[in-house]
């Protein structure tokens, strides 16, 4: 079980603005989630959203009459995590929480109300990945674009694999760069997405010497052939 604050007495003060600066909206929740866990992770109190702290007994006797000093710190820092959380959300959706007693209870009817739609995220980012040719945009800003495709899919806790990244990007790159992806299949070990970048890189650069060269050879045989011509005319 997760403790709660170091010691029984502590309270930590939360605020929406110093705390969790990213407000919920219906568009964002993998990323509010994850400002507000990494957040809470940091001060140890978490286990109040993820239920793993229990709320203690509200007394020390079973009549009722010596109020529980553990309780009572509980229950103040449960309430402060509350009001950060109202405070990080926005006017629509703070009705959904402005009811609950617990900061638990309000993590679970957001969970609860945004699961699906985060869902329904994760399928059209993964559709998205899948199907994105690289198009008439450079290869630099393509692989930005699926990096930052897949860095969305992670913090909505879906990731993907380098690997998989990888085979993603080559099979949509374009023909020129099949000889890369048969590089790639007989390589012992997985490639990044870094390696790949500095891969293209070598591989533009040896397109461009190829194609001046091509050039080259296609200008000195036209400066001949016009010698050749004007040599018959003379």
């Amino acid at each position: 079980m997760v403790s709660p604050p170091a010691t029984t007495t502590e309270i930590i003060q939360l605020t929406a603005p110093s705390h969790f600066p990213i407000k919920l909206t219906p568009s964002n929740f993998s990323v509010w989630r994850r400002q507000v866990q990494s957040t809470l992770i940091g001060f140890n109190l978490l286990g109040f959203i993820d239920g793993s702290v229990q709320e203690p007994a509200a007394f020390n006797d079973s009549a009722r009459t010596v109020a529980n000093l553990a309780h009572l710190v509980w229950y103040r820092q449960d309430q402060i995590i509350i009001s950060a959380l109202l405070g990080s959300c926005c006017d629509t959706i703070q009705p959904l929480i402005s009811t609950a007693k617990t900061a638990n209870d309000a993590w679970k009817r957001l969970l609860a109300s945004y699961a699906s739609a985060t869902r329904g995220r994760i399928i059209s980012l993964k559709a998205k990945l899948t199907k994105n040719p690289r198009g008439a945009r450079s290869v630099t800003a393509y692989l930005n674009d699926m990096r930052s495709i897949a860095d969305e899919l992670a913090l909505a806790q879906c990731p993907v694999s380098d690997e998989d990244l990888v085979v993603y990007v080559l099979t949509q790159l374009g023909e020129e760069y099949n000889s890369i992806m048969s590089a790639v299949r007989i390589r012992e070990t997985p490639i990044s997405l870094g390696e790949l970048a500095d891969i293209r890189t070598d591989h533009e650069r040896q397109l461009k010497e190829a194609d001046d060269a091509r050039q080259s050879l296609m200008a000195s045989a036209n400066i001949t052939q016009r010698g050749s011509f004007g040599s018959r005319n003379q």
